[in-house]
């Protein structure tokens, strides 16, 4: 099973695709953190410590981008390649396979989005701040639970879903998730079976905003909570569990 996910993870680092949308990523970094002509509301941002939450909050949108496009396809062209029937044939199981492909989307997903923060970890080290290039790496962890459950999504409904229509529902649970905690106080503001449907509606979609909330608590040096954190990975847990289910007619 490992084998077939570090294939995974050879086979996309060799996109051309991803390496000038992580270029692109880095270049924004750069002008981000050292430009300036950065500006929120009309009051201009200076400080490197100001910059820092506005860079990784562009750098976590990218790398979520990025997460979808790398995981959008490595299933349905394995279907394409027909090598699926020879790797089975093996004694290999069918949600072996699967999860294989999904556990090394997650990780290229990871280790590609971690390459977008890599100009704001070095500017880190050279201005010597320590103290804030620890709660950065401990705000991209926190960070890379968002990355990992999108691209376990995306990877499950590649087993079934087109993927034209996977990349729309792929942005949809994104944003939906990204404001989340908006469209609960929205729902809260409801009345009858419009406020049940939403709630529930809610209640299957992934807080990305709160987890985004917990990172910058940590860059922030305020409290963060734990229950969040937990709540994101045991979604991925059942998410990767549907692997299991029956795949194409076709395999």
């Amino acid at each position: 099973m490992l084998a077939f996910a570090m294939n995974t993870f050879k086979e996309k680092i060799r996109s051309k695709t991803l390496y000038i949308t992580g270029i692109t990523g880095f270049i924004l970094m750069l002008l981000t953190t050292t430009g300036d002509g950065l500006s929120i509301n009309g009051q201009r941002i200076l400080l490197f410590e100001d910059r820092v939450p506005v860079a990784m909050s562009i750098m976590q949108f990218l790398g979520s981008l990025l997460t979808i496009m790398i995981s959008l396809q490595t299933i349905p062209n394995e279907f394409e390649r027909k090598t699926t029937h020879l790797i089975l044939s093996r004694g290999v199981k069918r949600w072996q396979y699967m999860f294989s492909l999904t556990a090394g989307n997650i990780f290229t997903s990871v280790v590609f989005t971690l390459s977008l923060y890599s100009s704001l970890i070095v500017f880190c080290l050279i201005l010597g701040r320590s103290h804030l290039l620890m709660r950065t790496l401990a705000s991209i962890l926190v960070l890379s639970v968002n990355i990992m459950l999108l691209s376990s999504i995306v990877s499950v409904l590649s087993i079934r879903v087109p993927g034209f229509i996977n990349g729309i529902v792929g942005l949809a649970l994104y944003f939906l998730g990204v404001f989340h905690n908006l469209l609960k106080t929205v729902s809260n503001a409801l009345e009858g079976i419009q406020r049940i449907v939403m709630k529930l509606g809610l209640w299957l979609i992934p807080n990305f905003s709160e987890v985004q909330r917990q990172a910058s608590n940590i860059l922030l040096n305020r409290a963060v909570e734990i229950t969040p954190l937990v709540v994101q990975l045991l979604f991925l847990y059942i998410v990767l569990g549907l692997t299991f289910l029956p795949v194409r007619k076709e395999v």
